[in-house]
Order: structure tokens, then sequence, then C-alpha cells
């Protein structure tokens, strides 16, 4: 807690007029309570409770949910005056600058169904993914996906014979039976991957352009703007692989705009 309030401070110094705050979702008294004290002692930082809920960690929704700012679409944080990092990145930042310390560990989530040990472990960066499942006890079932990450959002592993970087945050391990992928049926217009999406997108429009690889329409619809939250994926009661669907297009469209082919 020390060093994520002194970190934070230290980011400030490079900002003298600006304000941090350290938000917490009110799920989690305890940290809210321990990082209120650890702030304490500066008073350009303010520990804030959000309400729990997802999708919120993505930079968009949480400088909304802070600061009441809107981040324009297609712009940056610092188009609306703000700067996000991560725990671990403010952490980093004070071992390296308090203790001239590098980036070399992550703390990293081991957890699943087909897991022996789950828990959280503290890994060296470049450690091989294989042996690190090895090292902490493997499986105890085996597994039918792999994911680097979280069970919304993060990629699936074809292999473990890679290394963690510094961006690791989770490996989730899901046994065959937890991972079957239902079959899509047609869409219903039950409108509520609509209701589902924290962007405000229409998933089931975006879904039909992207099928119809129709990127123009996609952008025209503020098909970029997509956070690849998988809530429109997890409401779907015809199973549409919308969230899928839209973070290929999306890769796709990127690229054509920045090629300037859309």
């Amino acid at each position: 807690p020390e060093e994520l309030a002194q970190g934070l401070s230290i980011i400030l110094k490079v900002f003298p007029e600006a304000k941090g705050f350290i938000a917490i979702e009110e799920n989690k008294p305890d940290a809210i309570e321990i990082m209120t004290k650890a702030a304490e002692k500066y008073s350009n930082i303010e520990v804030v409770t959000l309400k729990t809920k997802y999708p919120q960690g993505s930079e968009k929704h949480l400088i909304y949910a802070v600061s009441g700012r809107e981040v324009p679409s297609g712009k940056l944080p610092a188009n609306a005056g703000c700067i996000v990092d991560n725990v671990d990145t403010v952490v980093a930042i004070n071992r390296a600058v308090a203790l001239d310390r590098p980036l070399m560990r992550r703390i990293v989530t081991f957890t699943g169904d087909a897991v022996a040990n789950p828990g959280n472990y503290e890994i060296r960066i470049g450690m091989n993914i294989g042996e690190f499942i090895e090292k902490v006890g493997g499986f105890k079932e085996e597994p039918g996906k792999i994911i680097a990450g979280g069970p919304m959002m993060g990629p699936c592993l074809y292999s473990t014979d890679v290394p963690f970087v510094k961006t690791s945050s989770a490996l989730l391990c899901l046994t065959k039976a937890s991972c079957v992928l239902p079959e899509e049926m047609n869409c219903i217009r039950c409108g509520k991957c609509i209701e589902a999406c924290p962007m405000g997108l229409m998933p089931t429009v975006l879904n039909k352009l992207s099928l119809e690889k129709d990127y123009a329409g996609f952008c025209n619809n503020d098909g970029l703007d997509c956070i690849e939250c998988g809530s429109c994926s997890f409401v779907c009661p015809a199973k549409r692989h919308l969230a899928q669907t839209l973070r290929i297009t999306k890769r796709t469209a990127m690229g054509l705009k920045r090629a300037g082919k859309i």
C-alpha cells in the first residue's frame, strides 16, 4: 500500500497541478481501509470507492466513474485531461525511482477448474508458462482451454511453451466441460446485447456488418469504440459469437484505416 501511494506521488510530481485518485470497488472494504490510511499523508491523493460492476476497469469507464469526464470517440484519456495507470505500473515506477530496481517480477493469478493448486504467484518475467504450471502442481484434469487473462477478455493460448511478459496478470485453465462453445442460432432481435453494451453500441448491427465484411460501415457505426468486454456475447440468448466477430473485424478495420483504405 505504501509503495502504491508513494508511486502515485512520484507520478504527480511530473504534473504538479493534477490530483491522484486510487479507485477501489466497494466489495473490497479491507483494501479501501488500508489504502485510505496509506494515502493520508499525501494531500493530492484521494481514495475513491466505486460501485462493483463490470466492465469498469477500462480507461474510459474508470475516468467517467471517478471524474465524470467523457473521453471522446477515437481519442485517448489525455484528451480528457486524465492518465490511467494500473497498480502494478505505479508500484513498478516507485521501485524504479526509489529503489533503482527494474521490473523483473509480476503477480499472476493461476486459477480455473482444471488447476490443482490455484492461487496468486510471484513469477519472473520471461518464465516459461509450461514450466510454471509444472512447478505449481499442474492440472487435476486435462484442460480444454488455457486463457491468458480473465474469462471475458483474455486470449486463448495455443501452447504453454511461451513466456510470461510484463503485462501478464492471470492464467485461467478450464476443463473441456467448462469451455464448450454453444452453437450459434439466428438473432432473435431481443436487444439484450444493445442494453448490455457499456459503450452504447449496437452489437447486432456491427455483427451483421462484420459478417458482410463491410469495414467502412463498421467504422461508421463506431465499431472501433468497442472495448471487447464480451458483455454482448454473455447475455445473448441466441449464443451469437458477437464479441469474437467484432474483435476480428475491429483489428482488420483498424489496419485498413491506418493504410487509408477506408
